[in-house]
Order: structure tokens, then sequence, then C-alpha cells
């Protein structure tokens, strides 16, 4: 099973104040012009953001891109944390 990939679509400035330990972090109003980059995740990716809005329209793009097992961390990183997830605070 190919490994999951897991994509932060939060700011940057979110991104440094907490995220998930190998998370990419890849704003979503940047997706669009770093599609090629994008594309070498694979197929299963995991897409992470505050509460799960953003996530879910970068889920939308990745699958017009064929990504087609792009998933939403449901609840966001927060939901994530207060299940007992692991995330990285600060720089």
């Amino acid at each position: 099973m190919e490994k999951e990939f897991l994509l932060d679509v939060r700011t940057q400035e979110e991104f440094m104040e907490a995220r998930v330990p190998n998370s990419v972090n890849i704003p979503l109003d940047e997706l669009h012009y770093r599609k090629d980059e994008i594309l070498k995740f694979g197929d299963n990716i995991l897409v992470i953001c505050a509460s799960g809005a953003r996530a879910r329209v970068a889920c939308d793009f990745l699958k017009k891109l064929g990504i087609s097992n792009a998933k939403v961390m449901e609840g966001g990183i927060s939901e994530y944390h207060r299940r007992g997830g692991n995330v990285v605070f600060g720089n």
C-alpha cells in the first residue's frame, strides 16, 4: 500500500505555529501554481487545515488533477491534536 502523504493547506504562519510531523505545507492559494510539485506526491494524500473547510476545497482541486484518493482530515489539526495525534508546536 502506498504511504499516505500529508498535505497541509493552511497559511505558512499557521503551519509554523502547529503542524503534524512529516507534513508538507502548500497553502490553499498556492495549489494551482504548484500542481507539478503536488503530482509528485502520489495518489494517496491526506489534506490538513484548521477545521476541514480549506481541506475540502483542496481535495476538490486535487481530484480535478486526477488524484483520486485525496481525503480530508476531518475536524482539522485541532481535532487531530484533541484526539491524541502528534502535533509539533512552534518553529
